[in-house]
């Protein structure tokens, strides 16, 4: 690409593709799929069902409470919303609110596979606030003296040029999903581990385009009886025949002169099978980001009232868990300076385990009526701190030996009252004995 091609791209503007050259079909590992189009971040985040696997990412992940537990011993864990890191997840910084933090954080995440966060010190507290940067603006990242150092472009107002922003790693949080680099230190955006199967959706989406920008019409041919004086005089006659049938002018005769005749080139979209690659290239995307179902970003095709209520739970388990840990991980590792080894960053998912806050609170009740569940035990599910006389377990009057008259709370490690006295067996009577 010369300086002048490389000016111009700079501006948003694409250089004229050579065919002749193979990067312009996936020959040499550039951006141009194979299809011939090329794939940048920009140009995939235009795709529908991209954005859609986006906002099912950042919609659950900027909605879910989140909040640092403590592990107290014995399965038990403790929450702490009075502590620093969980007040400032609450409030990220001056100018987002949690969810908005949340839902970028995640959008990141999902499309770049990275998420950078700078760790602004504020007086003594080295946790003031918590900025995001746009992976976008990520130069480089190297190993100095064996710590990393990250470059990223620097902001400033249009027509100034701003320095470089340089972090060392203790000031910045760095949440990274494989595939990773080959050297391990970030991970690979989408739309270069998927660059063929976006081509492909890209591809198809601009055919449709200029399919009904044309009203539908495939074209067709022009027959002349004779032959043009110039090449000039071919061009222009070509470039008003198309003026006079496209935009406005679509549906307005046209008067074909010196004998030309028309034939048009009937080709319909559903014998080329339009539809069924527009599914496919849909399909495709779907496992590019990160496999998500296809019901999620409204590709309902399969899917019932019979079965949506287990494929939410699966999106919850196999979809949106990985991401959730990430962070969760992700923040613990770089935000919690003060862990002893029992702290960790949690999201409560429970609630988008359950059908609902009713079928939920039914299972508890079942469990408490019959006896496999106490107090605690379903408070420990909720996040919850046990309370005193808790772990009573009950037991209904109907599974009581009959005649006992006897039921209620059986407290934790005592025998059960209603259970008959145990006696020495006697020992067998000799023969000739009474019995």
């Amino acid at each position: 690409m010369g300086i002048f091609d490389r000016v111009m791209n700079a501006f948003g503007y694409e250089p004229r593709r050579d065919v002749t050259l193979g990067r312009f079909w996936g020959g040499d590992g550039g951006n141009y799929a194979t299809t011939g189009v090329r794939v940048t971040d920009m140009g995939t985040l235009q795709l529908d069902v991209v954005q859609a696997a986006m906002e099912a990412i950042a919609g659950p992940a900027s909605s879910l409470p989140v909040m640092v537990i403590e592990e107290i011993g014995d399965g038990e864990t403790k929450p702490l919303p009075a502590h620093r890191l969980s007040r400032l997840l609450q409030r990220p910084n001056a100018r987002q609110t949690r969810q908005e933090f949340f839902d970028e954080m995640a959008r990141h995440l999902a499309f770049y596979r990275n998420a950078y966060i700078q760790i602004q010190p504020s007086g003594d507290d080295p946790l003031g606030a918590l900025e995001l940067i746009h992976p976008r603006r990520r130069k480089k990242i190297e190993r100095r003296d064996g710590r990393l150092f990250y470059t990223f472009s620097g902001l400033a107002p249009d027509g100034v040029m701003a320095p470089d922003l340089v972090l060392r790693d203790d000031a910045i949080c760095h949440i990274r999903k494989p595939p990773l680099s080959d050297d391990g230190l970030e991970g690979l955006p989408v739309h270069k581990t998927g660059m063929e199967a976006i081509g492909l959706a890209i591809a198809v989406k601009q055919y449709g385009a200029r399919f009904f920008k044309n009203s539908g019409r495939s074209g067709g041919v022009l027959e002349h009886p004779g032959t043009f004086k110039s090449q000039e005089d071919q061009e222009d006659f070509l470039r008003t025949w198309r003026e006079g049938g496209t935009g406005d002018n679509a549906h307005r005769d046209r008067l074909l002169k010196y004998g030309v005749k028309y034939t048009p080139l009937d080709v319909q979209n559903d014998q080329a099978q339009f539809i069924e690659t527009v599914a496919a290239a849909n399909a495709g995307l779907c496992r590019v980001m990160h496999n998500i179902q296809q019901h999620r970003v409204q590709i309902l095709d399969r899917s019932t009232n019979n079965n949506i209520e287990q494929q939410s739970i699966e999106f919850v388990v196999y979809f949106l868990a990985p991401f959730l840990a990430a962070i969760q991980e992700g923040l613990g590792r770089d935000l919690l300076l003060d862990d002893t080894g029992k702290l960790r960053v949690e999201f409560n998912i429970l609630s988008m385990l359950d059908a609902g806050i009713a079928a939920q609170f039914q299972a508890f009740a079942q469990g408490r009526q019959w006896g496999w569940l106490s107090v605690n035990d379903i408070r420990k599910r909720l996040h919850m701190n046990p309370v005193e006389g808790g772990d009573e377990y009950l037991r209904p009057l109907n599974m009581t030996p009959v005649g006992s008259g006897m039921s209620g709370a059986i407290p934790a490690g005592q025998a059960d009252p209603t259970d008959p006295p145990k006696t020495p067996k006697p020992a067998n009577p000799k023969q000739g004995d009474e019995a």
